[in-house]
């Protein structure tokens, strides 16, 4: 039987002394994925570490549960990465630019996705951008495609906004033009509906530090077969050759890269972090992701509710682009800033950005924890 709502909270201790509404800023780890990290450095100190080379061997396991959660195509499309910085760094500089080539992505993306484009400038890259956050509209995104187009980078939700851009739709538009379609899952994946076959995009980027619930450094990258073969690999290690299991024997000499991902990733993994993210996904199995998916969906409605009912304004009243779990609210004449470290003295957690107070709940927050957020902003006079 998958465990009830109450159950689950019991995986975060947390919970036990925190409101917490702030998973996109960091996820909290649920206790089998502390107990997971556990269990592997207790098994190296038994071992010796003498093996190691099956701590590789479970991480192909790991990599094809992240495919399946994900949608990809088959488990060879995933690469293991320490942040959605790096899998974006290994597209940017693994593509053969050249001048005159456009990069389009969207205003107030995460800096990641906006840093890494305007260092393309020396390749001679043109870095456009359509209007984001409560300005967005994919007509104004596709106006801006053209034949020099080579990118499109989009989060799967914003970051500041809680903006969900319709991704296969743009997808459609950048297979028009030839171009790739990179979508930075990070902020989402692990809480929303997302099948990366069904939306189409190229790379799909996922750092598990938020709604995946798993520490930094975990993460996990879908790269197609037809990006892969547009993408060199930017980073070389012992691990390059496609023989480098057999370490007694390693390659001397221009290495042999293997076909599938795991090319791109380098060297020594961040073992401790990927068996916490199996022990999610193996927690996220037995929820059933689709009702895990329904339920999110479900508390993000009821926090839309309560802040209206506080006072608040909402993007996700003004455009059909905000459904997602990251809930934005202006209340006029108060500073999100100012009110988001007011709720934080109340052991309530949620955050500002923009100018808007940012409410972010999971799966595992509920109606009590709503009560509570409802009674700390009238207390603190939000209504006006």
């Amino acid at each position: 039987m998958p465990p009830t709502w109450d159950e689950l909270r019991d995986q975060f201790p947390v919970l036990e002394r925190w409101t917490y509404l702030n998973t996109a800023t960091f996820g909290p780890l649920p206790r089998c994925a502390v107990e997971a990290v556990a269990r592997h450095f207790e098994a190296r100190n038994e071992t010796a570490s003498t093996d190691f080379l099956d701590w590789y061997t479970r991480l192909d396991g790991v990599r094809a549960k992240a495919a399946a959660f994900l949608g990809a195509e088959q488990p060879d499309d995933i690469a293991f990465a320490p942040s959605a910085g790096t899998a974006l760094s290994w597209v940017l500089r693994g593509l053969d630019w050249r001048a005159g080539d456009e990069l389009l992505s969207l205003e107030d993306e995460f800096p990641n996705n906006i840093y890494a484009p305007e260092m393309l400038g020396d390749s001679g890259v043109k870095s456009v951008r359509a209007p984001g956050g409560e300005d967005f509209t994919p007509e104004a995104l596709f106006d801006r495609i053209s034949s020099r187009t080579r990118l499109i980078l989009v989060s799967a939700v914003s970051y500041s906004t809680g903006l969900r851009p319709p991704l296969a739709r743009i997808a459609e538009a950048a297979r028009a033009v030839d171009a790739l379609f990179v979508v930075d899952g990070t902020q989402g994946v692990g809480a929303i509906d997302f099948d990366a076959s069904a939306v189409g995009a190229d790379v799909v980027v996922v750092h598990g530090y938020k709604w995946m619930l798993s520490p930094p450094g975990a993460g996990f990258v879908c790269l197609r077969a037809q990006a892969r073969e547009r993408i060199r690999p930017s980073v070389l290690s012992w691990r390059s050759h496609r023989t480098w299991r057999d370490v007694d024997r390693l390659h001397h000499g221009a290495p042999e890269l293997p076909e599938e991902a795991v090319r791109y990733e380098g060297g020594i993994l961040n073992f401790s972090g990927l068996f916490a993210m199996e022990a999610v996904l193996d927690l996220i199995a037995s929820i059933g992701k689709h009702r895990l998916f329904a339920r999110t969906t479900e508390i993000a409605e009821a926090t839309r509710r309560t802040l209206r009912d506080a006072g608040g304004r909402l993007a996700y009243d003004d455009s059909p682009w905000f459904d997602s779990p990251v809930v934005t609210a202006r209340f006029e004449g108060i500073d999100a800033s100012e009110l988001s470290a007011e709720l934080k003295r109340r052991r309530v957690l949620t955050a500002a950005r923009k100018g808007a107070l940012r409410v972010s709940p999971h799966c595992f927050n509920n109606e009590e924890d709503l009560t509570v957020l409802k009674t700390a902003l009238a207390e603190i006079g939000t209504s006006r």
